[in-house]
């Protein structure tokens, strides 16, 4: 099992032994003032519960911000540790003095209003002193798709900058900044936030009594709001009706709770549009903060967004924590419609909240997940939305109810795991959501939505297939884990690089435990320089003359002494480079005949045998030579495949599976992965995964942290490196438990009890359909009988929630009518004919299926955009995905191959 996957499987279970969260989706007041009760500000809810009480601050405390110039107005930079080049210009990095903090601080780094740089622009770092001792350099979040649409009021005074980062109790901070390609902008400042100490701060727990808005008046349906402040802003509110069918609103502190200075914004600036959907995003800070801080994190946020980055308010609506607990954001009234400064160019139709964590890197609590479903489902059902639909005109998209970040903009926010949450967020929103006043069931016509399939049966946030081995019946789940797949170029070396002669990185060759990278210039020098771990190299540890040598290649350890070494051609032989004790290379000259190659490649163990193998490269070969694991080879041979097209292989465990495979780039620069199979020979290509037809000097290693190997080469004068994403196609087959012999259907059906777990549904040959419920990794729980009579339907499917009660139906056709039968938690009610007598399904799988005998849908592998389609050539075995777009499909990309040995498919 990949690492991943075993770290999602304990999560999943440690979920499982939580239970049904009841508290968030009970009716509860909206924006109260609390009776105090007993507590401690370290308190953490029971076990499967949200936390219904806040340690709040009596008062307004008032934060302050230190704003520590690192570049001019100018661009010239501003005492600090920078420099500049001849003629005034400045360079594209700055490093700040270490800042002395006190109290619990944040952080942020922002620049001048109108130099907008792209998120890979810039790269900005942090790192802390608690001592004597400084952390490691740390990424400074920045997403250019944060903030209020241009051309607002707001966004003339705006300032783009980073996430706010929370540093907590240390001593010092320092901070750095980098550009590609650009010089560093004007005005570049650090932020320094410190959110003030509460004087006074009492335990509280939600009171009876009625909803109200923020500025303390009673919910009527107009509302004059006249607050403290002197706002004087006159609105409508939802009319009665609209509330008599609003969801129950759930439990939101109110600003006054975590001590909102009402003085610092721009009370001005506040705005009302409409709303058509909701976003799920997230604050990309620390995970671990107690009940009793979270005031102090969001008037850090509040302050930041404020007095750093130029808008007029905190620019999320809402906000939860960890514990379950809904914070009011944005002044306003909670049940307005105020434009906020969170989804660039959505925020005029939309609201968001934000999750208080960073969440692609660990799984968001059911408690957190319960919080959205029930603030979403009341929020939206004020403004007429279904927090089920799938078709909302948005601004000038088209989005479900509830979305990510990502989905209205490129980037990586609400995180991947929060992000893959998504439809479970939907389905307990669908769950609080009020019953429309006829739900048409039965034999009258209902109108269905867009398949969204749920396919998730393991611990990964990937869908999975389900399959029935044909040599005994067994059935077995198959995950997929994302496809393969690298992130964008992050460079590392700025300049100068375009003059080496070759550039390889190589396992370690310094002792450190960490790959390093070989340069050689065109008069032979060649120059060792030790990794740091990052991707990133230090100064050179080694220089050696290898004048006349050419296709220099790591090879690892090829004489069993522990030191990894090297291999190159030196007229026309192969010469191995021995590494020594004492730092060098010991030089021995072997076969000759290898004037013609274009290429030696390092591939690790190919074979399977323990020892390090060499590959050659012609243009239309590739041989193998075996390693004795005495620094020599055996002769070469052929490897079986068509290499003609590449012209440039990559030896390494691309995939984490212990296996070594390659990496190999088409002469259109599509990037491919051959996957080892351990014998010697490779799979079929999977991909393409990126385009690097621009990279020269292409060589592989794990460089960063990850399971699989990374890529490294040189583009244009900079030295990059593309980071693999560790994901994958298909996954180690998991056992279920459970024989589908004398089944003829099979339907990864989504989660049909309402456990919070994906099921698999099967027909037997006799039409009974039977449930398996499953438990989240993978394992089936025994077969039960739901009816009978389901023999005669044809095209039976699971297609997600089409009905949009948040629960998932089936669709298929009883004589000549399609059907839905919508799912109720325990089974299926009666069956209904599809209103219009048909289904919207994305157009573009090819018209004639016949060479397939697997077609069925699944909710997208990559997590973003439309379903996808998996299928099986009937005569190959191989299984290939076309992926949905908001036009038709993709091209296929194979999946896998050897799914022969299996019958059924789900």
């Amino acid at each position: 099992m990949r690492p991943l996957q075993a770290r999602l499987v304990t999560l999943c279970q440690q979920v499982l032994a939580l239970g049904v969260v009841l508290v968030v989706l009970t009716p509860a007041s909206g924006v109260v003032s609390l009776d105090i009760v007993g507590g401690h500000p370290g308190q953490q809810p029971p076990a499967g519960a949200a936390l219904v009480s806040a340690t709040v601050p009596t008062r307004a405390v008032t934060p302050t911000v230190t704003e520590v110039p690192l570049t001019g107005t100018d661009g010239s930079f501003a005492g600090l540790q920078g420099r500049t080049v001849a003629g005034g210009a400045t360079e594209a990095r700055v490093q700040s003095k270490p800042q002395a903090v006190t109290g619990f601080a944040a952080i942020g780094v922002t620049w001048e209003h109108g130099e907008d740089l792209e998120e890979d622009q810039i790269s900005l770092k942090v790192r802390t002193r608690s001592g004597d001792s400084w952390t490691d350099w740390e990424e400074l979040e920045y997403h250019d798709e944060h903030g209020p649409d241009d051309g607002s009021a707001e966004a003339a005074s705006s300032r783009p900058g980073t996430e706010p980062m929370f540093v907590g109790e240390v001593d010092d901070v320092q901070v750095k900044a980098s550009t590609d390609g650009v010089t560093l902008p004007d005005d570049l400042s650090l932020a320094l936030v410190d959110p003030g100490t509460a004087r006074s701060s009492e335990t509280e727990a939600p009171a009876e009594g009625g909803a109200t808005t923020s500025a303390g008046k009673d919910y009527d349906g107009s509302v004059s709001m006249e607050g403290s402040d002197g706002d004087g802003i006159t609105l409508q509110s939802a009319t009665t009706s609209a509330k008599a069918q609003a969801a129950a609103q759930p439990t939101i502190f109110s600003r006054a709770q975590w001590g909102a200075d009402e003085s610092i914004r721009n009370k001005s600036a506040l705005r009302y549009g409409t709303i058509s959907g909701g976003f799920v995003h997230h604050t990309v800070n620390a995970n671990d903060y107690t009940e009793a801080q979270v005031p102090a994190l969001l008037r850090s946020i509040y302050a930041y967004h404020v007095k750093s980055r130029g808008w007029s308010d905190i620019g999320y609506n809402f906000l939860v924590d960890r514990f379950g607990r809904i914070w009011e954001g944005r002044y306003g009234g909670i049940d307005q419609p105020v434009v906020g400064a969170h989804t660039l160019n959505y925020n005029d139709y939309s609201f968001a909240m934000s999750a208080i964590g960073n969440f692609d890197t660990v799984q968001p609590p059911d408690v957190m997940l319960r919080a959205y479903g029930a603030l979403f489902a009341w929020k939206l059902s004020l403004h007429g939305v279904n927090p089920a639909s799938t078709a909302q005109t948005i601004g000038r998209g088209t989005f479900q109810a509830i979305n990510g970040h990502r989905d209205a903009g490129s980037t990586a926010c609400p995180g991947r795991y929060l992000y893959a949450q998504l439809p479970l967020i939907r389905q307990y929103a669908a769950q609080a959501a009020p019953v429309a006043p006829v739900t048409p069931v039965g034999p009258a016509p209902v109108a269905v939505s867009e398949p969204s399939p749920q396919n998730n049966l393991d611990a990964s946030p990937y869908p999975d297939l389900v399959v029935r081995r044909a040599a005994d019946g067994r059935g077995v789940v198959i995950p997929t884990g994302g496809l393969t797949s690298f992130q964008k170029r992050i460079v590392v070396g700025k300049s100068g690089w375009d003059k080496r002669a070759d550039v390889i990185v190589s396992p370690d060759l310094t002792g450190d435990g960490l790959a390093d990278l070989v340069t050689a210039d065109k008069g032979g020098a060649v120059r060792i320089r030790a990794g740091k771990g990052n991707g990133k190299f230090g100064d050179t540890r080694k220089k050696l003359s290898l004048r006349g040598y050419s296709l220099i290649t790591a090879v690892g350890d090829i004489n069993g002494d522990g030191r990894n070494d090297l291999v190159a051609r030196f007229k026309g032989r192969l010469t191995t480079l021995l590494a020594t004790g004492r730092g060098g290379f010991d030089r021995k000259a072997t076969r000759k005949g290898y004037g013609n190659y274009r290429q030696l490649i390092g591939a690790g163990d190919v074979n399977g045998d323990g020892r390090a193998d060499l590959l050659l490269r012609t243009k239309n070969r590739v041989l193998l030579q075996t390693g004795y694991g005495t620094g020599r080879f055996a002769a070469p041979k052929r490897v079986a495949g068509s290499w003609s097209g590449y012209n440039r292989l990559v030896g390494g465990d691309f995939n984490g599976d212990g296996r070594s495979d390659l990496v190999a780039r088409a002469s259109n620069g599509n990037i491919w992965m051959l996957p080892g199979r351990g014998d010697g020979t490779y799979g079929a290509a999977l991909g393409p995964t990126t385009n690097l037809k621009s990279m020269r000097m292409l060589t592989g290693a794990q460089l960063v942290a990850g399971s699989g190997g990374d890529l490294i080469g040189v583009s244009g004068k900079t030295l990059v490196v593309v980071a693999n994403r560790d994901t994958f196609e298909l996954g180690s087959p998991i056992d279920t438990g459970v024989s589908f012999a004398g089944m003829d259907l099979l339907l990864n059906a989504g989660d049909v009890n309402r456990d919070g777990f994906g099921d698999v549904l099967a027909r037997d040959t006799s039409g009974q359909l039977w449930f398996y419920a499953g438990n989240g990794a993978g394992a089936l729980a025994a077969g039960r009988v739901l009816g009978s009579g389901w023999g005669p339907i044809t095209g039976l499917a699971a297609v997600g929630d089409v009905t949009g009660d948040g629960i998932p139906d089936l669709i298929g056709t009883s004589g000549p009518t399609l059907m839905v039968w919508a799912g109720n938690g325990s089974g299926f009610s009666p069956a209904a004919p599809v209103k219009g007598g048909g289904l919207v399904v994305a157009a573009g799988l090819p018209s004639d299926l016949s060479a397939f005998d697997w077609v069925f849908g699944v909710q997208a592998m990559t997590l973003k955009g439309r379903n996808d389609y998996v299928v099986r050539d009937r005569t190959t075995g191989r299984a290939y995905v076309y992926s949905g777009r908001k036009s038709g499909v993709s091209n296929p990309r194979l999946l896998g191959e050897g799914m022969g040995a299996f019958d059924l498919a789900g």
